[in-house]
C-alpha cells in the first residue's frame, strides 16, 4: 500500500535551480571562446538561452526524482523491499578493516618505488632540513618541520638518507590511509548502503592515483588530510551537544599552516559560518515568537546559543592570532624567509600581460610601469595564457618584482585602471588560466602522477624497488600510464567540479545543510585568484577525495543518519 504521495518542487525549489543553471551555462560558454567568437551575437544568444533552459530542465527533474525516491521505490516492486536507511553503530574493527584495505594496497607501490617518488620541490626542502640552502616558507615550511621530524627520526635509525626519506614516505602513507578508512568509516555509520560502500573502498583503495600520490614527498597529502578534517568540523560540530573545540582549532590551525591558501579557506568558511549562525538565530526567534512561548524559556535558550556561539568564535579566534602569531614572530624568530612577491600574483599578472600583448588599451606611463618589472622584449616567447610559471622565472630572473613590493597600491590600482577600460582581455585570461578547474573537458592532456619521479638530487638517493623485477616493473609502469590514460578519458577535474556543484545545489534544494561545501567552494576560489596552472591534479585533489562524502551529505539521510521520525521533524523544521 502506498504511504506517500510525489511531492511537486515549491516556489522555493523552483527558484533556487535558477543560478545553477546559468553557472553551468557558463562553465560550457566560457570553456569554448573560439567558437563563441566565431558565431554571430544572435547566435551565441540562442545557445546561452538554449543551455540555460537546458540545464534548468534537467537539475530540476534530478532534483525532483532524487527528493521522491523513497516514494518511487515503493511504487517499484522489487525496490519496494529494500529496507530504509538506518545509521550503524560503528566498532573499532570496522575501522581497521577499512585501514587495512587501503595499506595493503598502497604497499605495493612503496616497495615497488622505493624509498619514493622524489620531486624537485622535496629536494629544496630537504636541503632546507639538512641546512643546505637557507629556510624559506615558499612551501609553507610548517610542512618541512614536519617532513624533518620524520626524516631525522629515520636517519637517526637508519643511517641513511634513502632510509630516512622511507621512513617519512612510509608514515605518510600510513597517515593517509588512515584518513580514507576515517572517512569509509564514517559513511559508513551514516548508514551508506552496502553497494556504494564497497564502491567507495574501491574508490579510495584501489585507484592508483591515491596511491602514488600517497608516495610523493610534498605538502599535498597532508594538507588534503586537514582540509577534509576541516570540512569535517565544520559539518558535524555545528551543534552545541556535539562542539569540540580542541578538534576544530587543531583542524583550522592545520589547514592555515600546510598550504598557502589555506588561511583564505579558512576565513571564507569563517564569514560564511558567521552568516549561518545569524541566519538560524534570526529564524529560530521568528519560530519562537510564532509560537508564544513564554519569556523565561526564550531568555534561557537564547543564554545557551549565545553560550555555544562565543566557545565556537573563540576557538576561530585562537586559530586566527596563532597562525598570526607563527607566520611573524615564530617564523622570524626561526629565520625563515617568505616567497618573494610574484609568487602570489599571479592572476594580476596574466590579466595584465594579457592586455598588453592582445591589443589591449594602456597608456604610456601603464606600460612603462609594466615594462618596470617585466623585460618585454621578448615577453611574447615566455607569456602563457595556461601557465604562468615561464614569466614568473623571467621576472626572477631578469625582472624587478621589488618595484611591485614597494608600491603596492600603484600597482593595485593600475591592475585595476586597465581592467576598467580592457575587461574583455582580464576575463579571456581568467579563463584562460583557470579552466581546467571548472570546464568538462580541456584540451592538454591532464597529469595525474606523470610529473613525479625520482628526479636528480644531491643526496645520492635512486629508486632501490623491494617488489616484483626489473621487466615487471615495467609492466607496472605501463599500468600506471594506462590508468591514467583512462582516467582522461572518462574523468577531469572540471567532472569533479560539477559533480561537487550538483550535490550543492540538491542540498540546497532539500533544505540540507550547505557547510560541508564552503571549505571546497573557496579551495575553487583560491584556484580562481592564484592558481599557477591552468589544470593541475594535486590542486583539487582534496576536492576530488571528499566527494563520496559530499555526495553522503546531499543524497543520504539527514544529520548524519537521524531516525526517521527525527528527519522528518527536522525536515518540517527546515
Amino acid at each position: 500500500m502506498l504511504t506517500e504521495k510525489i511531492k511537486l518542487p515549491s516556489k522555493r525549489q523552483l527558484c533556487v535551480i535558477a543560478p545553477f543553471a546559468v553557472l553551468y551555462t557558463l562553465f560550457i560558454i566560457l570553456a569554448d571562446l573560439e567558437k563563441a567568437e566565431g558565431l554571430s551575437f544572435w547566435h551565441n544568444v540562442g545557445r546561452i538561452l538554449f543551455f540555460m533552459a537546458f540545464w534548468y530542465a534537467a537539475l530540476l527533474i534530478l532534483c525532483c526524482l532524487l527528493s521522491n525516491r523513497r516514494v518511487l521505490a515503493e511504487r517499484i516492486s522489487f525496490l519496494g523491499h529494500i529496507p530504509k536507511l538506518q545509521r550503524r553503530q560503528g566498532k573499532w574493527y570496522i575501522f581497521i578493516i577499512f585501514f587495512l584495505c587501503c595499506f595493503l594496497c598502497y604497499l605495493p607501490y612503496f616497495l615497488m618505488y622505493y624509498p619514493t617518488w622524489l620531486s624537485n620541490d622535496a629536494v629544496w626542502q630537504i636541503q632546507q632540513i639538512l641546512g643546505w640552502v637557507p629556510k624559506s616558507n615558499h612551501h609553507p615550511y610548517f610542512h618541512t618541520m614536519i617532513m624533518k621530524a620524520f626524516f631525522m627520526t629515520g636517519y637517526w635509525l637508519f643511517g641513511t638518507y634513502t632510509e630516512a626519506i622511507a621512513f617519512y614516505t612510509f608514515w605518510q602513507m600510513t597517515v593517509m590511509a588512515m584518513v580514507f578508512a576515517f572517512i569509509l568509516y564514517q559513511l559508513y555509520k551514516r548508514g551508506t548502503r552496502l553497494l556504494w560502500l564497497v564502491l567507495a573502498v574501491v574508490f579510495y583503495a584501489v585507484l592508483p592515483a591515491n596511491a602514488m600520490l600517497t608516495l610523493c614527498m610534498g605538502k599535498d597529502e597532508f594538507f588534503v588530510a586537514a582540509l577534509f578534517f576541516y570540512t569535517w568540523t565544520v559539518a558535524e560540530y555545528d551543534r552545541e551537544e556535539t562542539f569540540r573545540p580542541v578538534a576544530c582549532f587543531m583542524a583550522g590551525l592545520l589547514l592555515c599552516l600546510l598550504r598557502s591558501n589555506g588561511i583564505f579557506i579558512f576565513l571564507g568558511t569563517t564569514a560564511a559560518l558567521l552568516v549561518s549562525d545569524i541566519w538560524k538565530k534570526l529564524y529560530k526567534r521568528e519560530k519562537l515568537a510564532k509560537k508564544d512561548l513564554r519569556k523565561d524559556n526564550t531568555a534561557k535558550d537564547k543564554t545557551c546559543g549565545n553560550a555555544f556561539l562565543r566557545r565556537k568564535y573563540i576557538v576561530i579566534g585562537s586559530v586566527f592570532v596563532c597562525y598570526l602569531l607563527y607566520k611573524g614572530p615564530v617564523l622570524h624568530m626561526m629565520h625563515v624567509e617568505e616567497a618573494d612577491t610574484i609568487e602570489g600574483l599571479t592572476m594580476p599578472t596574466q590579466h595584465l600581460l594579457c592586455a598588453y600583448l592582445k591589443g589591449g588599451e594602456l597608456t604610456e606611463e601603464e606600460t612603462a610601469m609594466i615594462e618596470a618589472v617585466v623585460p618585454t622584449e621578448n615577453l611574447s616567447n615566455y607569456y602563457h595564457p595556461y601557465l604562468f610559471d615561464p614569466v614568473k622565472a623571467l621576472i626572477r630572473e631578469e625582472g624587478n618584482q621589488q618595484v611591485i613590493a614597494e608600491h603596492k597600491w600603484e600597482y593595485f590600482k593600475l591592475w585595476l585602471r586597465v581592467g576598467l577600460r580592457n575587461p574583455l582581455q582580464y576575463m579571456v585570461a581568467e579563463v584562460r588560466q583557470t579552466m581546467g578547474y571548472w570546464a568538462y573537458r580541456v584540451k592538454d592532456y591532464q597529469y595525474i602522477y606523470g610529473e613525479y619521479f625520482m628526479v636528480d638530487n644531491p643526496f645520492g638517493v635512486t629508486t632501490q624497488r623491494k617488489f616484483f623485477t626489473y621487466d615487471q616493473s615495467l609492466a607496472m609502469d605501463r599500468y600506471l600510464k594506462g590508468f591514467q590514460d583512462l582516467f582522461n578519458k572518462v574523468w577531469s577535474l572540471g567532472l569533479t567540479t560539477w559533480l561537487m556543484v550538483f550535490a550543492l545545489v540538491y542540498a540546497i534544494y532539500d533544505r540540507r545543510s550547505v557547510m560541508p561545501f564552503i571549505p571546497y567552494i573557496m579551495l575553487l576560489i583560491t584556484l580562481f585568484l592564484a592558481t599557477p596552472v591552468y589544470n593541475e591534479f594535486r590542486y583539487t585533489y582534496g576536492m576530488f577525495i571528499a566527494l563520496p562524502l559530499l555526495l553522503g551529505y546531499s543524497f543520504g539521510m539527514r544529520n548524519g543518519g537521524l531516525t526517521e521520525r527525527e528527519d522528518e521533524a527536522d525536515e518540517k523544521m527546515a
